[in-house]
């Protein structure tokens, strides 16, 4: 293919620019969380770049991107201009266009040949067992090797925060789902054995790990996998079922051996029983609040903390003021009223649509299709305790899993065509 005034080397060259970026983000997702959001910031100016000179905003009228565009001018527009607080929320507004910009770039310009997944794959699955390994060293000895980062009753790996289990589990199912993809397609056998051989080893260490949110997601995710196997038939079949009886034994087992594993299921047990008086429950209820008062635009990106301490001054409130209400869906209600949320569930709509076509469609990408709907669920599941979709680390961890999911089922179905 040629390209008018542009040369093909260098168009190579800002591909291979974009796929190193890709290749670093998991890394410095461990270690350096700004280089991580400057990772995320560079591959969509060089897809931005790209785009300008073929003249090529094509992937701007696809429907996923499309909407996310939307969403993009209706904070803008409609949501920063009538803030609580406007600064801090065209703050957030603007610079959320790096994420939609990132995502078209990962799923319509990075992503979409069979080397480049292969490699990213392989770098991600590396990453992720290294990432694992010292989460369990961790565990034994009290510290990380990778960091130093002391284990004080959470374990956290080589990050500074007991969040080890998210990172793993959201990062590890689009891994295996890209694995699926290129054994699916007859492109890598090897590839995908190495990541059916370290998911054990991430699944233990998102147990081990004690996070609630983290270890019930995986598991509905897992369900969905053994489901999508399930579907498959034949041999399949039999995997799936013996991989429910061992899985179930081991579950069994880690809860029967382990205090503080199963401390933290008595913890989750008494925060359901009771929500609404829980801490979680009452910042979900504070966040319903600031949607109430401003139904049609939400308080403003951000606004939840500041518009929380202003409540508190007042005497409205004396709920703890978190940096968001720790449930997503209630995040958009509360910072982007009807205006943003309504699109972005049809976003989040469309794509598991597409999931539940590949689960249910050809024998051959099903396992694809349940890797898939794991991804969307640890990201996007409504009924759980998440973090910002909004800030940094957890928004380019999310982004992040979401394209690179994407980016496989595109691959899958382009194939299967």
């Amino acid at each position: 293919m040629t390209f008018p005034n542009f040369s093909v080397a260098f168009e190579r060259r800002m591909h291979l620019a974009a796929t190193f970026f890709l290749c670093v983000i998991p890394i410095f997702l461990l270690f350096a969380r700004g280089a991580a959001d400057g990772a995320v910031v560079l591959i969509a100016l060089l897809f931005l770049v790209r785009s300008g000179v073929h003249r090529d905003w094509s992937w701007a009228r696809e429907k996923d991107i499309l909407i996310l565009l939307v969403i993009f001018v209706l904070m803008n527009v409609f949501v920063s201009p009538f803030a609580e607080h406007v600064g801090k929320s065209f703050g957030r507004s603007l610079s959320w266009l790096r994420f939609v910009v990132f995502y078209a770039a990962v799923t319509r310009w990075v992503l979409t040949d069979e080397r480049t997944i292969r490699r990213f794959t392989i770098v991600l699955l590396c990453t992720l067992g290294v990432a694992a390994l010292d989460a369990i060293y961790q565990f034994f000895s009290g510290w990380s090797l990778l960091s130093g980062q002391p284990m004080n009753g959470r374990l956290t790996g080589p990050l500074d925060r007991p969040n080890i289990g998210m990172y793993l589990s959201k990062l590890g199912l689009p891994a295996l789902a890209m694995a699926s993809m290129l054994f699916a397609v007859k492109q890598s056998k090897k590839i995908f054995v190495f990541g059916c051989a370290l998911s054990p080893i991430l699944l233990v260490v998102v147990f081990l790990s004690g996070e609630r949110a983290a270890s019930v997601l995986t598991l509905l995710a897992v369900i969905l996998i053994l489901f999508s196997l399930f579907l498959t038939g034949g041999m399949a079949r039999k995997v799936s079922a013996g991989l429910t009886v061992v899985g179930g034994i081991a579950l069994a087992i880690l809860l029967a051996t382990s205090d503080r594993i199963w401390g933290r299921v008595e913890d989750l047990a008494s925060v359901v029983s009771d929500y609404t008086d829980s801490i979680y429950g009452q910042l979900v209820m504070m966040g319903l609040r600031f949607f109430g008062d401003h139904p049609l635009t939400g308080a403003g990106m951000g606004n939840y903390p500041l518009v929380c301490e202003d409540y508190t001054a007042l005497g409205l409130s004396n709920v703890p003021c978190h940096p968001h209400p720790h449930n997503f869906y209630v995040e958009w209600l509360s910072d982007t009223g009807l205006i943003g949320t309504i699109p972005f569930t049809i976003f989040m709509a469309m794509l598991y649509w597409m999931g539940i076509k590949v689960l249910f469609g050809p024998r051959e990408t099903r396992l694809l299709g349940g890797l898939y709907l794991g991804v969307l669920v640890m990201s996007l599941f409504p009924f759980s305790v998440t973090q910002s979709l909004f800030s940094n680390w957890p928004a380019i961890l999310a982004w992040t899993s979401i394209a690179s999911a994407v980016a496989a089922l595109r691959f899958a179905t382009r194939k299967a065509v």
